[in-house]
Formats: structure tokens, sequence, C-alpha cells
């Protein structure tokens, strides 16, 4: 493959992978924000639940938004978020709950690294 369709396949993973981060924040927004709302604010939280919070929606929600200017990070902190909440799930649930929502969410920050790799190797201009 040459430089010109490498360049031309980086750019679309990138706008791919932006597009997908939107759609996934404005899902997470509008999912939780229905949750939190339609409990009127009453819900009590358990410890569990909030560290369960920080990795997802939060963390994913901060990854994703931090891809847009630095790719890899961004990425990266969006699959840790992701795995860690899987991990949280498996110790104190006994399951890790892998789901393809879960995934779907997440594609965008597979996305960002890759583009991040192949940008990285000089290839995107």
């Amino acid at each position: 493959m040459n430089d010109v369709k490498r360049n031309k396949a980086a750019i679309t993973i990138k706008w791919i992978a932006r597009i997908w981060s939107i759609l996934s924040l404005a899902f997470l927004l509008i999912f939780f924000g229905g949750h939190i709302f339609s409990s009127g604010g009453k819900e009590v939280f358990t410890f569990k639940d909030v560290f369960q919070f920080v990795f997802f929606p939060i963390g994913l929600t901060i990854g994703l938004i931090i891809a847009w200017k630095r790719e890899g990070l961004g990425g990266i902190i969006a699959i840790a978020s992701i795995i860690g909440f899987h991990l949280q799930m498996l110790v104190t649930h006994g399951k890790p709950d892998f789901g393809i929502f879960f995934e779907l969410l997440t594609a965008p920050g597979i996305l960002f690294i890759l583009y991040w790799i192949l940008s990285r190797k000089r290839v995107v201009k």
C-alpha cells in the first residue's frame, strides 16, 4: 500500500472514530441523564456503584473527549476504562458483564489508537 492510500485510510479511520465517538457520547448522555432524572435524584448509590461509574461512563467519556486532540492518550483512557469496568464487575458480581453494548460504545477508542499508530509512522501529514 503506498503512502497516499495509507494516508487516506488513516484520515478515514480518524473521522469514523470521531463520528462514532459523538454517537457514543450522545447515547451515554441520554442514557445516564435519563437514569438520573427518572430516579428523581433520590437513588442511593453504593461505593461499588460510584466506583463502576468512574470507569463507565465517566472514564469512557473523558477518554473519547481527549481523543479528539490526543488520539493515543484518549483511546488508551477509553479502553482502560472499559477494561476497569469489566474487571470491577467481575470482582463484585462474579461476571465481567461482557456485552456488545459496552464494546460498541468503546470502539471509537480502538479506532483512535489505530489512527494514532498510523500517524506516528509519519504516514498522515
